[in-house]
């Protein structure tokens, strides 16, 4: 393997993973869609740093993941509306000061083990802020104007951009306890847990 696609990830609770996958599943028949994030293949999740490394970093990483989580206390997210977003479907999460305080030891921590970039830009415009994002982190998407969201439905094509009025009322509330290493595939969904971790 030359390269891993990996992604810093908050996990819900496996109930909550279970009805967010079936929540999906029942939005995948309405919004069909390429990437349904049923729980199976792909794993409910918020992201925190996507990037791209070796697998001989992996032990690193590890390491310093550990060391974040060892000054980070447990604390509560929250969301409550499924909406349409560019590409995807997800459910918006609320943005405590101690999710933005885990972001950005993680982005300090693992950012030195990045190697190149990771693909799939969205069609974003190369501003000066992307460019020094990429330059920076190797990504934009968990550096710049951070949506803290869990998805559910991913890579409609274009065919949804009409339907942007998509609002489905879903409650949720779980604290934020676990924090895994995660694979991704280039559309940023979660093939894998490499490694989890209690906070």
């Amino acid at each position: 393997i030359r390269y891993m696609l990996l992604d810093i990830v908050i996990l819900p609770p496996a109930k909550l993973r279970n009805k967010l996958g079936t929540l999906a599943q029942q939005l995948g028949k309405t919004y069909p869609a390429r990437y349904v994030v049923d729980n199976k293949k792909l794993i409910p999740h918020v992201s925190l740093y996507h990037f791209r490394t070796g697998p001989s970093r992996l032990r690193n990483i590890e390491q310093a993941v550990k060391m974040v989580l060892k000054t980070t206390s447990v604390f509560k997210l929250s969301g409550k509306m499924v909406e349409y977003g560019r590409y995807s479907i997800g459910l918006k999460v609320n943005k405590p000061m101690a999710l933005l305080s885990l972001k950005k030891a993680i982005l300090a921590s693992c950012s030195p083990l990045r190697t190149g970039m990771m693909p799939n830009m969205f069609k974003r415009k190369m501003t000066k802020e992307v460019k020094q994002a990429l330059k920076d982190y190797g990504t934009v998407g968990t550096v710049l104007n951070y949506h803290p969201h869990i998805t559910l439905l991913a890579n409609f094509n274009g065919k949804l951009h009409h339907k942007k009025w998509i609002k489905i009322s879903y409650p949720i509330d779980f604290y934020a306890d676990n924090v895994a290493i995660a694979e991704v595939n280039n559309w940023y969904q979660v093939t894998r847990i490499i490694k989890r971790f209690k906070v």
